[in-house]
């Protein structure tokens, strides 16, 4: 598979995992944090690279105009048509709205595609053993989550970010089949 492929294979993968969607959305919503950048540091972990507070940082800084300016803006005007306005919601409409979450997509993809070329420049983890690599998702994902989140972590919060860790784990432990979108 292509380098710049597998990091939107891998975010397609979990985020049809069992549970996985809606605790994205959870922490989107709850804590605003950025999903792809989320999982492209997951997968980063997976790939056994050191990510430092610094790499993070460069990071947000590289997705965060894109995230900004094109996919928050879609999804804004997407979820707007939800309840209208006028003359939203109907038929037309809906279909109107369907045609910008495919366009939300494809920008969520060109952010993945983007992120993939920061994460093939982290520099690798010399591994004596395998990677501990629930503890250091967790962590980073934890560390993602602190940096959006003006608000303590909540229980829920916990429970979802052990949820996505675990189901990360689970892809690389298992050489789980990444779903070729």
């Amino acid at each position: 598979m292509m380098a710049e492929k597998k990091l939107w294979s891998f975010a397609v993968t979990i985020y049809q995992r069992d549970g996985v969607a809606p605790a994205c959305l959870d922490l989107q919503e709850q804590c605003q944090i950025d999903v792809p950048l989320m999982l492209c540091a997951v997968f980063a972990c997976l790939e056994g690279k050191d990510i430092s507070d610094a790499d993070l940082t460069q990071l947000h800084n590289l997705a965060s105009p894109w995230q900004g300016d094109i996919v928050q803006s879609l999804r804004r005007i997407r979820t707007q048509l939800k309840t209208g306005p006028h003359p939203a919601p109907n038929a037309v409409t809906e279909d109107l709205r369907n045609k910008i979450k495919a366009a939300e997509l494809t920008a969520e993809k060109i952010q993945l595609e983007m992120m993939q070329a920061w994460a093939n420049r982290l520099a690798a983890i010399d591994i004596v053993d395998d990677l501990p690599a629930l503890p250091a998702i967790i962590d980073i994902i934890n560390r993602i989550v602190a940096a959006s989140s003006k608000a303590k972590i909540t229980q829920i919060q916990h429970d979802h970010i052990r949820l996505i860790a675990d189901a990360a784990c689970q892809i690389k432990d298992h050489k789980t089949e990444i779903i070729q979108p």
